[in-house]
C-alpha cells in the first residue's frame, strides 16, 4: 500500500494530511458513547489526525473524541479552536484549559483561532498562543476562515511568524483561494487545509468525466474529489464520516494518485473563476 499523505508545518514537523472533523458531533448527550465508537473506527482505520472546536457540541465534541483517544493520546495529533467570541488574553487562555480538560490531555498539537474577531486585540491573541506554547500547553497555533486579505493582516502582527496553519472552504466548487491563498501560504510552508472538501453541487458527482475517472480507479466520485485536493502541494482535508463504510472510503482516497491528465480534466471541468 502507497504511504498515507502527509503535510509539512514550517517548524518541519509532519503530520497526516488526511483528518476527521469533529463538527457534527457532541450534539446530543444521548449519542456520546455511540460517537466515541465512531472515533474508535476511525483509529482502527488508521485516522491519525483529529479537528474539533470548543464551539462544537459546546464542548461536547471536545468531550467525546477525549474519551475516544484517551488511550492512545500520545499516537494522534489534535487540533482544537478557540471560540470566535472570546479575543482577550484571559479568555483565551482560560478556553485552552478547559479544551484540554474536556480533551483529557495536556497539550494540544495545534490551536487554531476560530475565525477573523481577533481585530478587536490581535496583540493579546497572539500573546496568549505564544505563552500557551511556551508553556507546553500547545505545540503550535494558526487560524481558521481567514482569507488572504485577513492572513496578510494577521501575519504582520509580532509573533505572528509562528502560524502554522490556515484552515479554508476548499473544494471542486469552490476553488478561489487558489488564485492568491494558497500560493501565499506554500510559499510560506504553511499548509492550507480544506474544510467541507467533499462539499459540491450533487450534479458534480454525477458528472461523466467524475465518473469515467472514479471507475478507472475503482473508487466513488467523492474519493476522486479527496484525492485531487490531497493531491496539491501541502493541502490537508478534513472529512465528515458518519459511518463505518464512510470511514473507510475516506481514508482510502489518500492512496489514489491521478495522473496529469485527470487532473487537468477536472480542472476543466471544476474551472477556476
Amino acid at each position: 500500500m502507497k504511504d498515507e499523505k502527509k503535510i509539512i508545518l514550517p517548524s518541519g514537523r509532519i503530520v497526516p494530511a488526511l483528518g476527521l472533523g469533529m463538527w457534527y458531533l457532541g450534539e446530543d448527550a444521548g449519542a456520546f458513547f455511540k460517537e466515541a465508537d465512531l472515533i474508535r473506527q476511525a483509529l482502527d482505520f488508521g485516522y491519525k489526525a483529529f479537528d474539533t472546536a470548543e464551539m462544537y457540541g459546546h464542548g461536547g465534541a471536545e468531550e467525546v473524541l477525549g474519551e475516544a483517544v484517551a488511550d492512545c493520546r500520545d499516537e494522534v495529533f489534535l487540533t482544537s479552536k478557540v471560540s470566535p467570541a472570546l479575543s482577550s488574553y484571559d479568555e483565551i487562555v482560560e478556553a485552552c484549559e478547559k479544551s484540554l480538560e474536556r480533551l483529557r490531555t495536556d497539550y494540544l498539537d495545534m490551536y487554531l483561532l476560530h475565525w477573523g474577531t481577533y481585530r478587536n486585540r490581535p496583540e493579546e491573541v497572539l500573546e496568549a498562543f505564544t505563552d500557551l506554547k511556551e508553556d507546553g500547553k500547545i505545540l503550535d497555533f494558526g487560524v481558521s476562515h481567514f482569507d488572504l486579505k485577513d492572513f496578510k493582516e494577521w501575519l504582520s502582527f509580532e509573533n505572528a511568524e509562528e502560524t502554522a496553519m490556515n484552515q479554508a472552504f476548499f473544494n471542486p466548487c469552490h476553488r478561489q483561494m487558489e488564485k492568491e491563498l494558497l500560493p501565499f501560504c506554500q510559499k510560506r510552508n504553511i499548509p492550507l487545509i480544506a474544510y467541507a472538501p467533499t462539499d459540491v453541487c450533487a450534479a458534480a458527482y454525477k458528472n461523466t468525466v467524475v465518473c469515467k475517472i472514479a471507475r478507472a480507479h475503482n473508487a466513488s466520485s467523492r474519493q476522486i474529489v479527496l484525492a485531487w485536493l490531497l493531491g496539491k502541494e501541502n493541502v490537508g482535508v478534513l472529512v465528515k464520516a458518519l459511518s463505518k463504510k464512510a470511514l473507510q472510503d475516506c481514508f482510502r482516497a489518500q492512496f489514489i494518485t491521478l495522473p496529469p491528465e485527470e487532473t487537468d480534466a477536472l480542472n476543466t471541468i471544476f474551472p477556476l473563476y
